[in-house]
C-alpha cells in the first residue's frame, strides 16, 4: 500500500513482472520473453504479451501439465499454444474462457503423478475471474486440487481431461489483464452505475462491449437497467485505435436504429464504458463512417459530494475554509440551536438529516425550510442516517431484522420498508449508499467477525427502494473493521486495525485497483469520512479532536465539531 501524499493520494500504476511459479512438488523456473506489440483493434498500441512455450518432444506427464498451466499467458489464436498440450479430442472441447484461477506467484504449485493416467495439480488459489470478467478475491490462499487425465498420443504425453479455464499467477494477471467498468442505468435512468470487470488486455475493448451487451452481474442484476438490445453485436463492431489513443467505434445498426431516447441511453452506456478502458485518451463514435455527436443530456456518472460539514457544538456547520479564522457557517437553520450527531445533506436537494442528541431518533428537515421537520423514533442504537437523491433518508439500526427503513422526504405515507432478509440476525456496524443511489456498502457481524458486503438497491421506476439484493463480499486488508464509507466511484474508505500490529489503520481500498494507505491515525479515532473529488479525508476521535489528513500525517483542526461528512 502507498502512503497519502502532501498533494493528494498517490496513485501508482506500475506493472508487476510475470513471476510465474510452478513446480512438480517444487518451484520450476519459467522461460519466455516479455515484449510489446501493436494489435489491431486493441485499446492501446502498447499491449504486454508473454510468449508461451509449446511442448517439448519427450516431455514427461508432469512437464506437460506444468507447460499447459504456464501457456495460459498466451490468449492468441484461442490459446493455440496451450491447446498443443492437449489430445486432439480435448483441444476441440477445452473451454479456456470458463474463467481464470489466480494463484500467488510467491507460493509453490505442486504437480504429482497419481498413476499412469492422471496427474494432480495443487494450487494455492488467491482468487478467481469468471466467464463474465467478474473477479473474486479470497482474502487469503485457498487450496485447490485438480486431477488431469493424461495419455500418450502419437508417442507423446498429452492431457486428455483438462480443467475448464486457465491458471495465472497474480503478477501475470496484473500484467496481462485490464480493469474496466461497464455502465448500466439506474431505474430512473439518470445515473450510470458501474459494474467492474477484468479482461485480457489484448482484446479488452471487444470483451468489454460484449459483456455490456450480456448485461449486469450480481449484485446488480435486478437493480439496474440497460438500453443495449439483445444481439446488439457490439463485440464485433469495427474498432480502430490511433497512435494518439483515440478509439473509434462504428456503432452497429442495432444501436443507431433505436428510437431517439433509447439510442441516447445506449450511447451513454457505451461511451462511459469505453472511457473506463485504460490507455484511451478519448472515444469517438461513428455512424456509417461519420462522427456521431453524443447526446447533450442524459444519464451521467454520479460522483460523491465534496463540501465538508460536521455536527458543531450546536447545529450543523460547514468545514470549508475552517483555517481562515471565520466563524463556521450554520448549514441547517432548523437545527442551529440544538445538539445533533452524524449530520447528512443531499447533493441533489435541500434534504438534510441527523441523529437527535440522545441518538434515539432521526431528524428530517432541509437546508432552506422547504421540508417540514419531523422526528422518527426508528429504534435504539441507530447508525448515522444516509440520504439518496431519490428523496429518501436511510435510517438503519445496528440490530438488523431483515428489513431497513427508508424515510421519505415527501410524506410519512411514502416511507419504504426495504427487504434485506440476508441481514436478518446480523449486527450492523456501518452503512453507506453511493452517490448513484444504487450501490450500498454494508459492514456487519454475526459472530464478532466484521464482514464487508457490496449490495444494490432494487427500486421501482419511481425510485422507491424495495429491497437490498443478495450481496457480494469484499475482502479487505484490515481487521476489526469499524467503518466503511464511499470515497469515490470505485474506492471505499475503511477504518479498522492493521492485521499484524493491531494498531488503528485507515485505508482507501479500490474495488478494482490498489488503494492508498493513509497515515496511521490516533488510537482514539472513531469516525472517518472522505471524498476523492477533492482528495480530502477527515476524522474525529472519542476524546473530541477534529482531524484531517495533511500530507503524511493527521493534523488537528481547532474547531468544536464532530462526525464530518460530505455533500
Amino acid at each position: 500500500m502507498r502512503e497519502i501524499g502532501r498533494r493528494g493520494l498517490l496513485r501508482g500504476a506500475g506493472l508487476l513482472g510475470t513471476a510465474l511459479a510452478l513446480g512438480a512438488c517444487a518451484r520450476i523456473p519459467t522461460s519466455g520473453d516479455v515484449h510489446r506489440e501493436s494489435l489491431s483493434g486493441a485499446a492501446a498500441s502498447d499491449v504486454p504479451y508473454v510468449q508461451p512455450q509449446p511442448p517439448a518432444d519427450g516431455a514427461s506427464p508432469e512437464q506437460i501439465v506444468s507447460g499447459f498451466v504456464l501457456a495460459g499467458v498466451g490468449p492468441e489464436d484461442d490459446f493455440g499454444v496451450a491447446r498443443q498440450y492437449l489430445t486432439s479430442a480435448a483441444r476441440a472441447s477445452w473451454d479456456p474462457a470458463a474463467g481464470v484461477t489466480l494463484y500467488s506467484a510467491g507460493t509453490e504449485l505442486a504437480i504429482t503423478v497419481v498413476d499412469r493416467s492422471s496427474v494432480r495439480l495443487s494450487v494455492q488459489a488467491v482468487g478467481h475471474v469468471d466467464r463474465a470478467g467478474v473477479r473474486t478475491l479470497y482474502g487469503g490462499a485457498s487450496a485447490r486440487e485438480v486431477e488431469l487425465g493424461v495419455v500418450k498420443e502419437d508417442g507423446q504425453w498429452r492431457i486428455s481431461d483438462p480443467p475448464a479455464g486457465i491458471f495465472l499467477s497474480d503478477s501475470a494477471f496484473s500484467l496481462l489483464f485490464r480493469a474496466v467498468r461497464l455502465y448500466f442505468l439506474d431505474p430512473r435512468q439518470i445515473h450510470l452505475v458501474p459494474d467492474p470487470r477484468w479482461f485480457f488486455a489484448r482484446d479488452v475493448t471487444a470483451s468489454a462491449l460484449s459483456a455490456l451487451e450480456s448485461g449486469p452481474t450480481a449484485p446488480f442484476t435486478k437493480a439496474v437497467r440497460t438500453a443495449i438490445p439483445e444481439s446488439a453485436h457490439l463485440g464485433s463492431a469495427p474498432v480502430s485505435a490511433g497512435g494518439d489513443g483515440v478509439l473509434q467505434l462504428e456503432l452497429p445498426g442495432t444501436i443507431t436504429s433505436l428510437g431517439a431516447d433509447a439510442r441516447d441511453l445506449a450511447i451513454a452506456q457505451i461511451q462511459a464504458t469505453l472511457r473506463s478502458v485504460p490507455a484511451l485518451s478519448d472515444v469517438k463514435l461513428l455512424r456509417e463512417g461519420k462522427d456521431l455527436e453524443p447526446p447533450a443530456y442524459g444519464p451521467s456518472r454520479a460522483l460523491p459530494g465534496h463540501r465538508p460539514i460536521a455536527a458543531g457544538a450546536q447545529g450543523v456547520v460547514s468545514l470549508a475554509d475552517v483555517g481562515a479564522g471565520a466563524k463556521a457557517e450554520q448549514m441547517i437553520p432548523a437545527l442551529a440551536k440544538e445538539t445533533v450527531h452524524a449530520p447528512a445533506m443531499s447533493q441533489a436537494s435541500p434534504l438534510a438529516a441527523a441523529l437527535r442528541k440522545d441518538r434515539s431518533a432521526v431528524v428530517l428537515c432541509s437546508s432552506d425550510g422547504s421540508i417540514p421537520r419531523r422526528e422518527v423514533a426508528v429504534g435504539a442504537d441507530l447508525l448515522p442516517p444516509r440520504i439518496d437523491d431519490a428523496g429518501f433518508v436511510w435510517a438503519p439500526t445496528r440490530t438488523a431484522s431483515g428489513a431497513l427503513l427508508a424515510l421519505s422526504s415527501r410524506s410519512t405515507q411514502e416511507d419504504a420498508k426495504v427487504d434485506a432478509s440476508w441481514l436478518d440476525g446480523r449486527r450492523l456496524l456501518s452503512f453507506d449508499i453511493a452517490a448513484d443511489a444504487t450501490r450500498v456498502l454494508v459492514l456487519s457481524s454475526d459472530d464478532g467477525t466484521p464482514r464487508l458486503d457490496l449490495s444494490a438497491v432494487v427500486r421501482d421506476e419511481h425510485g422507491v427502494p424495495r429491497a437490498l439484493a443478495e450481496p457480494v463480499q469484499l475482502p479487505t486488508a484490515l481487521s476489526s473493521l469499524r467503518m466503511a464509507t464511499w470515497y469515490d466511484e470505485s474506492t471505499v474508505l475503511l477504518l479498522g486495525e492493521d492485521t499484524e500490529s493491531a494498531a488503528p489503520r485507515a485505508q482507501i481500498m479500490g474495488l478494482q485497483e490498489d488503494g492508498d494507505r493513509l497515515p496511521a491515525p490516533p488510537a482514539t479515532v472513531d469516525w472517518v469520512a472522505g471524498t476523492g473529488v477533492t482528495v480530502a479525508v477527515w476524522a474525529t476521535t472519542s476524546d473530541g479532536r477534529l482531524l484531517r489528513v495533511e500530507g503524511s500525517s493527521w493534523g488537528d483542526v481547532d474547531m468544536d465539531a464532530r462526525d464530518p461528512s460530505f455533500y
